[in-house]
């Protein structure tokens, strides 16, 4: 009986050693499989620019260098089944930090919708609201955090709540305004067309855009708070470039020492190669392009302003003595000078050209739009418009709208139309446009027309 018991404990012990064996196996198996799968990682894949231009899809103002890549994704690793302490309080940590956390980009559900109401209502642009978190309403935060003084993180947490829902725009003596009704990026497109540099287009209220609007504020004689209140929004909507609206005599000097109106400006200029915009004896946005074209094509300073130098300048430039062609070609030409940030079009056989336009090209910046990255190149060389699109066209990229855009490369580089045509480069890769001219730029240049494009 006794050697019989005996046996059958020898045989048990054998049973669990052997299963212990198995399950240590097993387990390292796993956990092997696990380390394996965590240190995996997802190649990059290459993609052009613009996802080829000969598409619908052809991206707006984008780099013709750019090379893009899809980002890879997080592998995690698969759960440990055993956790230590410095884990266990890693863990509570995290769960403390996320507690705060209202909503975060790749939520979705009314709380983000709100969010996006309240953003918007503001003018913090966070994009449609349908309630989906994600990089215009991670944008939007971003700016809203900056301006109400906050950790700029993106995140939607709890003291970013409790700031938005005690936020109340004010102007300068803080009694409440109504809410802006104008986007950040609607005032940084303009504050660049108007000469006020609020840096990039991105909706995003930083430094560069409240020096912009601070600038601008002083131009037209505000309160210089650098925020978008109400007054700001109303000067913005109604600036046409100068803080004179009327046909008068007191804008500059003619070399005879009798005062030019705004009209006989336009007018000159107009008569030349150069594009004012309508005679209308405003001295805005599109007369100052124009003066800014003549001053950068004879080397002047370019401040937008008229006088004797620019009279004496634009009549060098109409008796052909400045701005002849480069090239020559048995048909109409385009000349884009980078370092003059110029677009010149020529007609053969003559050496007066036939128009001269301000312009803004690669800024040579990084960017980063979503999974997508490149840099704003300008490339330099001989091309040919081959493709052209009416009306606005929007980038596949998020990169913005191009107007009436003129493709002279298989990636996307086209001239089109900007609303935001700053006196410094600014694109993605693009040529702007002033919008006047890109509306008739397309009947001047058809399909085959050369471009030659230089530093």
């Amino acid at each position: 009986m006794e050697a019989s018991k005996r046996s059958s404990g020898v045989a048990g012990f054998l049973f669990t050693t052997i299963a212990v064996l198995g399950a240590v196996s097993v387990g390292g198996a796993g956990l092997a499989a696990a380390q394996a799968e965590s240190t995996s990682t997802t190649q990059s894949t290459v993609v052009d620019a613009t996802e080829s231009s000969t598409g619908d899809s052809t991206g707006g103002d984008t780099p013709i260098s750019s090379q893009l890549s899809e980002v890879p994704s997080e592998v995690e690793p698969e759960a440990r089944s055993t956790t230590t302490a410095a884990q266990s309080e890693t863990e509570s940590q995290s769960a403390e930090a996320s507690s705060d956390i209202v909503a975060q980009r790749g939520d979705r559900g009314p709380t983000v919708a709100e969010l996006q109401r309240r953003l918007n209502q503001f003018g913090f642009d966070a994009g449609p609201v349908d309630g989906i978190y994600g990089r215009l309403t991670e944008a939007a935060v971003r700016s809203f955090q900056a301006a109400a003084g906050l950790s700029v993180s993106g995140v939607y947490d709890q003291a970013t709540a409790t700031a938005l829902a005690a936020y109340e725009p004010s102007d300068s003596g803080g009694s409440p305004v109504p809410a802006p009704t104008m986007t950040i990026r609607d005032a940084q497109r303009l504050l660049n067309g108007f000469g006020f540099d609020a840096g990039p287009v991105d909706g995003l209220y930083g430094p560069k855009t409240r020096a912009g609007l601070t600038a601008f504020q002083r131009a037209v004689g505000l309160p210089t708070t650098g925020r978008l209140d109400q007054a700001t929004i109303a000067a913005l909507r109604s600036y046409d470039g100068s803080g004179d609206n009327t046909d008068n005599t007191d804008n500059a000097d003619n070399t005879e020492g009798r005062a030019m109106s705004v009209r006989q400006i336009q007018q000159a200029l107009a008569d030349g190669p150069f594009d004012p915009g309508p005679i209308d004896g405003r001295f805005g946005t599109k007369t100052r392009q124009a003066v800014w074209a003549l001053e950068k094509l004879v080397g002047l300073p370019m401040d937008g302003q008229w006088g004797d130098a620019e009279q004496a300048a634009l009549r060098r430039v109409n008796s052909g003595a400045i701005g002849g062609p480069r090239n020559s070609y048995s048909r109409r030409w385009v000349e884009i000078d980078l370092s003059q940030q110029l677009v010149i079009v020529y007609d053969p056989g003559r050496t007066v050209p036939r128009l001269v336009t301000h312009t803004s090209t690669g800024s040579g910046n990084y960017w980063r739009s979503g999974p997508y990255s490149g840099r704003s190149i300008t490339p330099t060389g001989r091309f040919t418009i081959f493709r052209r699109i009416s009306g606005w066209h929007y980038s596949s990229l998020g990169l913005g709208g191009m107007y009436n855009p003129l493709y002279i490369t298989s990636s996307g580089i086209a001239l089109h139309g900007s609303s935001s045509v700053p006196p410094y480069p600014a694109s993605h890769g693009c040529i702007r446009l002033p919008m006047h001219i890109a509306e008739y730029m397309p009947s001047l240049l058809p399909n085959g027309t050369p471009v030659v494009i230089r530093q």
